[in-house]
């Protein structure tokens, strides 16, 4: 392989596949959380209740679709949200610091599918596009622009990273399939609840220069970065550190001292 400028890797490929949720990402399905008729009280009938229940239905399903949220009075006390979570995936790199570098992924609809005019007008109406179609939008308007993962997963392999704390499951504070119990996210025992009822999670990030753009380094440079962190973000107590630090040589030394030091010990009690 030819070698151009600064650049020393055998591939362009990323080295390591990503780790625990893997390339597919969560195993959340959003129609396993959208309400069966029944959840919502819908049900086959002949009453004056069970018709107005029905209409209640069709337009709890209409909101769920369009808005992610109720815009009508029929609607209002079903516990209407929008659907879909947020989660960070590990990209099977390293940090210049040590910890593991994640990606942020939001899967929950932020309302801008027809763009942030568009939606700084609804917001003007209490209306939001929040809902499954216009979700389905916004994740089709990520696909088509994967730079952050490409980014991430094909930079020069020695990211500079930095800590983004992000809301992870779906918007009822859930982190799992409340039916099966399987996590919706990595490492949920890491996860904290905010004061809205939802929860939260820090991870270590791709850095970013002032226009967006990823921040990485040259292997000498990564390699000369103090790796103050462990793997999973936390930081390294100062006694590991200092471990750490020590390069091969001076680990010899340190142990050849100690040698010395005991055998001279040892000389003066057998005497």
């Amino acid at each position: 392989m030819v070698k151009q400028g600064n650049e020393d890797r055998t591939s362009i490929l990323p080295s390591n596949s990503p780790q625990g949720l893997g390339f597919f990402g969560s195993p959340y399905n959003p129609a396993d959380a959208l309400p069966t008729p029944k959840q919502i009280h819908v049900e086959d009938g002949d009453t004056l209740d069970s018709v107005i229940n029905a209409v209640k239905g069709v337009a709890y399903y209409t909101d769920t679709i369009g808005f992610g949220q109720s815009t009508n009075a029929l609607s209002r006390d079903m516990g209407l949200q929008p659907l879909g979570i947020n989660y960070f995936m590990n990209t099977g790199q390293t940090c210049s610091n040590g910890a593991t570098m994640y990606q942020y992924f939001q899967g929950i609809p932020t309302g801008n599918a027809l763009g942030a005019k568009v939606g700084k007008a609804m917001a003007e109406q209490n209306l939001s596009l929040k809902g499954l179609v216009p979700g389905m939008m916004e994740d089709v308007q990520g696909a088509l622009n994967p730079s952050p993962l490409l980014n991430a997963m094909l930079g020069s392999g020695y990211p500079q990273c930095k800590p983004f704390t992000g809301m992870v499951g779906d918007s009822n504070g859930r982190i799992a399939d409340p039916d099966t119990k399987v996590p919706w996210i990595e490492n949920p025992e890491q996860a904290k609840r905010g004061n809205n009822g939802r929860m939260y999670q820090t991870r270590w990030v791709l850095d970013t220069d002032k226009d967006g753009n990823g921040i990485t380094l040259t292997k000498s440079q990564w390699s000369k970065t103090p790796k103050i962190m462990n793997s999973d973000g936390t930081p390294k107590t100062k006694e590991s550190f200092v471990v750490s630090t020590l390069t091969t040589a001076s680990k010899i030394a340190v142990v050849g001292i100690i040698l010395v030091i005991g055998y001279g010990f040892l000389s003066r009690r057998a005497r």
